[in-house]
Formats: structure tokens, sequence, C-alpha cells
């Protein structure tokens, strides 16, 4: 399994941003759509291997995380930003009444929004697979060995907070995909790409 976790500082963390100006009224959440269909869509299809944490830190109500199941996923992803943000929109409303940060609500078959911080996905995720900090200053990835299960962090185009880095420091094997600093979709995709270039067809 591979999963992406991207760390949004100022996206919205209630539904009542416009579709029709996602980067004026949201925080950016269209960083996030197009993340996020940069992480799962094929050309004629859903990747399975994969599961996303999208966290969400702006206001009212920070934090917000959503978790997306590749192998459980039954709603559509598009390529267009605007049915990619109605789902966020969804989750954020499905999420409104949740109290303990623990708690997950599913909101469609392989889509889950809870309150867990960055911290608690961090360290979730600790448990069954190889960290990864997607920065520019990291080692080349060609460079890095990488299992079965593997996850990776990365911010929005804000990056992660010097607080973040510090707790990432030791956990997380601080990999590069160049000396650039890339959109966070054209990472993933890299990222994708590479991944599939180690895996021997079958």
């Amino acid at each position: 399994m591979r999963t992406f976790i991207i760390k949004a500082n100022r996206a919205k963390t209630s539904p009542d941003f416009k579709l029709s100006d996602l980067p004026g009224t949201s925080g950016r959440i269209d960083v996030l759509c197009r993340f996020l269909n940069s992480a799962f869509l094929l050309s004629h299809g859903l990747r399975k291997n994969v599961r996303v944490w999208l966290l969400l830190y702006g206001p009212p109500n920070p934090p917000k995380a959503m978790r997306f199941e590749g192998p459980q996923l039954k709603v559509r992803l598009n390529p267009d930003e605007r049915s990619t943000a109605k789902l966020i929109m969804k989750a954020l409303k499905a999420g409104e009444g949740l109290k303990e940060p623990g708690k997950e609500v599913e909101v469609y078959p392989g889509l889950y929004v809870s309150n867990r911080t960055f911290e608690d996905v961090i360290r979730l995720t600790l448990k069954n697979s190889r960290l990864y900090y997607l920065h520019e200053e990291g080692k080349p990835i060609e460079k890095a060995s990488f299992g079965s299960n593997v996850a990776f962090v990365l911010g929005d185009h804000e990056g992660l907070s010097r607080e973040d880095e510090t707790f990432l420091a030791g956990i997380a094997e601080k990999v590069s995909v160049g000396k650039k600093s890339y959109l966070a979709s054209h990472v993933v995709a890299y990222v994708n790409i590479f991944l599939d270039s180690l895996t021997p067809p079958p």
C-alpha cells in the first residue's frame, strides 16, 4: 500500500466555500483536488493500492482529516476539480458534529472524515508503513530503498511548519524528486510513476 499525506494549512474546515471560486473562497482546496486526482487516477481506472490523507487546518474548526482508501473507494473521481471539491464538501458536512478525535464517520465507502491531527495520522501510519518526507533538500528518491508499505508526507503550496518538521525528524526519511519546488500534485504523480517502475510487471 502507498499512503500519501498532505497537510493543507489554510484549507477551510467548513463546507461554506464556493465551487465556482475554489482558489478564492476555500483556502486552496483546489490544491487538494488536484492532489487527489494525481494520487488515484489512471488513464482508464483508479489505483487500488493507494491511500490518501487530506489534513485540513484552516478555519473555522481545524483539524479535519479525510481518509480515502483505494481498495474500498466507491465514489467516482473525475479529472475536474469541481466534482472532487463536492466530495470534500460532503465530507466536511458529515464531520460537522464530530467531537472525539479518533472517531471516524464514513461518508461513502472508502471515504472517511475525523478530527485527527497531523501527529495522530503520522503515528497511525507508522504502525505499518515506512515514512518518507518529500522535500527539495532530501536524498534523491532514486537512491532510497522502498518496501511494499510506504508512506509519503508533504505540505501544500505553503509547505510544512517548523514544528511539523521537528516532529518528523528522526521518524521520516527525507527524500526529493528534485531541487526545484514542484506542485504537490506533480510530486505525487512522479512518485507513483517512479514506484510503478520498481514493480515488475505480472
